[in-house]
């Protein structure tokens, strides 16, 4: 097996080999593309994003030590 690299820009996702490799041949493919920016976030529901970031937890796991401070402001406690 040869390996070329060939630089391409995707159209109606679709890639264009070049015209050298002949048609039937078999082909092993690696994409590697640039980090491209998400959606836009706008409409996007905040308070139900927030919800969900405690799927899947369980009680155990968001019970927190009730911490009732040190009393006094004294750097020793």
């Amino acid at each position: 097996m040869k390996a070329i690299e060939v630089e391409a820009t995707v159209e109606h996702h679709t890639i264009r080999v070049p015209p050298s490799i002949p048609e039937g041949s078999r082909v092993r493919v690696l994409l590697l593309m640039e980090d491209i920016a998400g959606p836009p976030t706008e409409g996007v529901d905040l308070k139900r994003l927030l919800a969900g970031l405690t799927e899947g937890l369980t009680a155990e796991d968001l019970d927190r030590p009730r911490y009732l401070g040190c009393g006094d402001l004294d750097w020793s406690c």
